[in-house]
């Protein structure tokens, strides 16, 4: 997600070509946009801060209205509008100006995502991720409407604050350290992704064996030739991850440009002993700083360190520009469990299933009855149902992208991705503990081999309760999906 200000957002903007302008509004935060002026000369329009918000709101409130006009058709696009946005100052703007208000609407998702594909006038990306990435990037720029009124009961000019400008709380950077959790699937390092967008990022990858030099950095040997042609053997500091990611961001902190050190499956290893002396920094003030500073233990760190700033450190604080994102899957077999204080210090943002946002594809089942053609989407619901009905935790069950397009790409890769991937995860993992029954016709397959040699020759492999299910729900969800008779 775009993390500048409201005023450098809308300068970005005025840097994409188009033949309509926009502009900022300093008293009462909003946008003036203009027409193309190539009729009568051109027109300025405005709409606030808060009336964006609610026009993306409702967009995103009948986002499947939209989906199906992404290209710019003045017809239609006056229609959605009119029968869907509900501010009615914008709702009468947008019958007479709707390309303007499409325009301006288009720019916002481009550049609050910080989107890189071409961008066209009459092209808008539309999905849920860019509405909401949008709407979470305004809100976070709204004024304090109290701090305003009173500013204004106080006095106006007495109080020493003018009257025709609100008072706006200063932006605190928000969610500095934050692990995105839930289950396998749900797009958590997707969602990382989007909000990283286009910026500085350093990534790395916690396994087992992960530890503090590997995260911090340490001397290492290296080879060189020297002056008579024989190789020497010399150690040079060479930098690990979290290293990377404070030199870019103390390097760029006076612009504010954010730099994200991304950690994915940050509970595959014991977290707080790589972090080890790092582990004080995460406590950060208001201002996004960290609240304490620590001296470097290791003395070829800090000569590293300071070796690529153009200001020599003495001690190490986290600037407000450098954020840490990672994500953890509590249900994998292989994580070590995080100390309280070290959890503390993080902010956790649970990433929900979503059928809605379900990899489309459609998978092969057998039935005793026949081939049963389904959504992946419905049929990960199932199991879903099953497993819950069972007493599965939340945090164990397939993710609406457990599969994703490349796995669901042909009939052929649908049934490989089932059986070496799904399969597996519901046998050894899920169900490993007596419960295999609950998905599975265990009485016929009793080992996994038998289970995905069946299921590769047309046998149906599930139990009957599940049979069922699937069955009754697809003719429910839709009655042209069938299962046909061998």
């Amino acid at each position: 997600m775009y993390n500048k200000s409201i005023n450098s957002f809308v300068t970005d903007i005025k840097t994409i070509r188009s033949d309509m302008s926009i502009d900022y509004v300093e008293v009462s935060p909003g946008f003036k946009f203009s027409n193309t002026g190539r009729r009568k000369g051109v027109k300025y329009f405005y709409i606030s801060l808060n009336q964006m918000i609610s026009v993306l709101e409702d967009i995103n409130h009948n986002l499947p209205m939209f989906l199906a006009y992404q290209s710019y058709v003045e017809k239609d696009w006056r229609n959605l509008f009119s029968n869907y946005i509900s501010d009615e100052i914008i709702n009468a703007l947008s019958t007479v100006q709707t390309l303007p208000l499409f325009n301006l609407i288009n720019k916002v998702i481009y550049k609050s995502n910080n989107l890189t594909i071409p961008f066209s006038d009459k092209n808008i990306p539309l999905n849920q991720v860019y509405i909401e990435t949008a709407i979470d990037y305004l809100k976070s720029q709204k004024a304090d409407d109290s701090a305003y009124l009173n500013a204004l009961s106080a006095g106006g000019n007495n109080s020493g604050i003018p009257i025709s400008t609100p008072v706006i709380t200063p932006v605190l950077v928000p969610n500095l350290n934050v692990i995105y959790y839930g289950a396998p699937g749900t797009g958590k390092s997707y969602k990382i992704k989007n909000r990283v967008g286009q910026s500085k990022q350093i990534r790395t990858v916690f396994h087992p064996d992960t530890q503090y030099s590997d995260f911090v950095g340490s001397l290492k040997p290296r080879t060189v030739i020297n002056t008579s042609g024989d190789p020497t053997i010399t150690y040079e500091f060479r930098p690990g991850p979290f290293t990377k990611a404070f030199i870019e961001a103390e390097k760029v902190k006076n612009s504010g440009d954010p730099v994200y050190l991304v950690i994915e499956e940050i509970n595959r290893s014991s977290a707080a002993a790589v972090f080890g002396e790092l582990f004080q920094l995460l406590d950060r003030k208001a201002d996004g700083n960290s609240e304490y500073e620590i001296e470097l233990s290791d003395p070829d760190m800090l000569e590293y360190i300071n070796s690529q700033l153009p200001t020599p450190v003495t001690t190490l604080s986290l600037p407000s520009n450098l954020f840490l994102l990672a994500t953890m899957n509590s249900s994998d077999q292989a994580v070590k469990p995080m100390d309280t204080a070290f959890k503390r210090r993080w902010s956790f943002e649970f990433i929900p299933i979503d059928y809605t946002k379900a990899t489309l594809g459609q998978l092969l089942v057998p039935l005793p009855s026949g081939m049963l053609n389904i959504e992946w989407a419905v049929f990960a619901e199932m199991v879903n149902q099953r497993l819950q009905n069972f007493g599965v935790p939340e945090d164990r069950l397939l993710g609406h992208r457990f599969l994703s397009e490349i796995d669901l790409s042909t009939p052929e890769a649908a049934t490989n991705s089932l059986c070496g991937k799904l399969f597996v995860y519901l046998w050894d993992d899920v169900l490993r503990h007596g419960r295999r029954e609950v998905i599975f016709n265990t009485t016929d397959f009793s080992t996994f081999g038998t289970l995905v040699n069946g299921f590769k020759n047309n046998r149906s492999v599930f139990c009957t309760e599940f049979e069922e299910d699937l069955s009754s729900v697809v003719e429910t969800k839709d009655p042209e999906v069938t299962v046909d008779d061998e």
